[in-house]
């Protein structure tokens, strides 16, 4: 069994070869494997592929279907989150799962970045969701609940909570959904010792589609069930709900 699996859903599949690197320099003496789940294999990880420490999962679907089903592939403890556009610290990770070691099981992480020019990693109120006022001030959110948009969590806790609600398209707000449950059900969020990566954005692939995508779908979803004061009650995700999405992304694609 690895200590971690790093999974990143089905966005850019060029970039996953670097990814896997940055990873492996990353993690430091901890085992690990890369879940990619997405369109097609990149050329160049064939041999990882073989060692196991890369995996692959073909799918088309949304970036929150690609990534609930890649975690089905996972075999590790930790299970994580982190976009294909960013840059890793070294060893970052090596001191994110020391960190975790003997933590209960429903307690999770906060992988703090930065990205574009800021400097959120140095501001613990931004992982706050006060901070995030309009979309995150509503009835049903505590404003002291933290925030994880990139988030570690032991894989069977996630898997027993239903992990992320794949009716929102994109791995984001889905997230916060996920990470308040956990707060307001005796668990908690640590935050990462240090910055886990850089985000830079660049090139804008796909970027319009992830932007339709929470303006159309996610942004609105999430304030119509967030706004209520029970919401938090009413929180009820099945690992299962990537089966009812869509098997091909239509925003992506086009209709079948």
């Amino acid at each position: 069994m690895f200590n971690i699996s790093v999974i990143i859903p089905s966005i850019n599949p060029d970039r996953w070869k670097n990814i896997f690197y940055q990873v492996k320099n990353s993690v430091g003496s901890y085992s690990f494997d890369v879940i990619c789940s997405g369109p097609n294999l990149p050329f160049g990880l064939e041999e990882e592929t073989r060692n196991g420490s890369f995996k692959y999962v073909e799918d088309y679907g949304c970036p929150s279907r690609s990534f609930q089903r890649a975690v089905e592939n996972s075999k590790a403890e930790y299970i994580s989150f982190i976009p294909d556009d960013c840059a890793l610290d070294e060893g970052a990770f090596n001191e994110a799962l020391s960190f975790m070691e003997g933590k209960p099981k429903n307690h999770g992480m906060i992988l703090m970045y930065d990205e574009g020019p800021g400097n959120q990693s140095k501001n613990r109120d931004y992982w706050t969701s006060g901070f995030h006022a309009p979309d995150l001030d509503q009835n049903g959110i505590n404003p002291n609940w933290l925030i994880a948009p990139c988030f570690m969590y032991n894989r069977e806790y996630f898997v027993e909570v239903g992990g992320l609600d794949c009716s929102y398209e994109h791995v984001n707000m889905n997230g916060h959904g996920l990470a308040y449950f956990t707060q307001a059900n005796g668990g908690q969020l640590h935050y990462s010792p240090r910055r886990i990566f850089k985000c830079s954005h660049e090139p804008k692939t796909y970027e319009n589609v992830l932007l339709q995508a929470h303006l159309k779908n996610d942004r609105p979803k999430f304030i119509e069930f967030w706004s209520q004061q029970d919401a938090v009650q009413k929180y009820n995700v099945k690992f299962n709900n990537w089966k009812d999405q869509e098997e091909k992304w239509s925003r992506r694609y086009g209709q079948s």
